[in-house]
């Protein structure tokens, strides 16, 4: 299987075990429907290593202080004026 494929489905179920915990939850004490939250969470840090593992750039790695910054070209205004 390719890594995206595993990857949607495994947020999908994230997903959906998240939406069956809510309504379970409603219906039972959270003691009885903790299962399916810790489900939930599994799935989540699942789809989070798969993403990692994959190679999507990390949040920090966006700022890099390095690299210079160009100052953005100005409209000079015209001198001459119409009539």
């Amino acid at each position: 299987m390719k890594t995206p494929l595993v990857e949607s489905l495994v947020g999908w179920a994230t997903l959906g075990f998240f939406i069956l915990w809510i309504m379970e939850f409603r219906r039972t004490q959270f003691q009885e429907s903790y299962w399916l939250l810790m489900l939930s969470l599994s799935c989540l840090l699942g789809f989070q290593y798969l993403r990692y593992r994959r190679g999507a750039v990390p949040l920090l790695d966006k700022y890099d202080p390095k690299k210079e910054v160009k100052p953005k070209a100005t409209v000079k205004p015209s001198l001459k004026k119409k009539k």
